[in-house]
């Protein structure tokens, strides 16, 4: 497959634009006091303005199937056409852009982000980009009030055969950074 930067797409976003797409598949999530899950996974990346950064939209529900069901080998796009929506865990949205002004670092590039979920997290981001391979930390979380403790997240992701593999880590309930969820997307409308 030959890859195209998506027309519009601003020039400062340009490392960034094989994430581009819809993108949908599975994982297994689980965690201190979190029985294992399967779930379902539909993140959309783009820039309808042409701005200097990309706009993000994440949805992960629970599979009515339990955890044995996603089969790690297997494209992200399998998976997800195999499970069962069950109910919505959880969505976020946000932005990341190229740090302005920053040079590129060994090929890198210095990404910064915001999101915010319902439940009450909003987090800036900072990390790298180089090549196929994203890596992000949060840097600061600010939480509403009857917000569940969260400490800290780490997200790293890379395209791998076509396929974007998506690790998020967190430090909540008083716990350490550890995996939380773990999963394989593939993009919509492209083999």
């Amino acid at each position: 497959m030959v890859f195209e930067i998506p027309e519009g797409l601003a020039p400062e976003a340009y490392p960034m634009a094989w994430l581009v797409g819809s993108w949908r598949g599975a994982g297994i999530l689980e965690y201190e006091d979190v029985e294992a899950a399967a779930y379902l996974h539909e993140m959309t990346v783009g820039n309808d303005d042409g701005g200097p950064y990309l706009a993000l939209s994440s949805r992960t529900w629970l599979a009515s199937e339990g955890p044995g069901a996603v089969d790690r080998e297997e494209r992200g796009d399998v998976a997800y056409s195999r499970l069962t929506k069950d109910r919505l865990w959880s969505s976020l949205t946000g932005y990341v852009r190229a740090a302005p002004g920053v040079d590129r670092r060994e090929g890198a590039t210095i990404l910064e982000a915001v999101t915010a979920n319902p439940s009450g997290h909003c987090m800036t981001w900072g990390g790298v980009i180089k090549g196929p391979q994203v890596q992000m930390t949060a840097d600061a979380i600010a939480s509403t009030p009857t917000a569940a403790a969260f400490e800290g997240a780490r997200i790293m992701a890379g395209l791998v055969a076509s396929d974007l593999f998506v690790a998020y880590d967190i430090a909540a309930f008083g716990h350490e950074l550890r995996s939380y969820m773990a999963g394989r997307l593939t993009r919509v409308g492209r083999e």
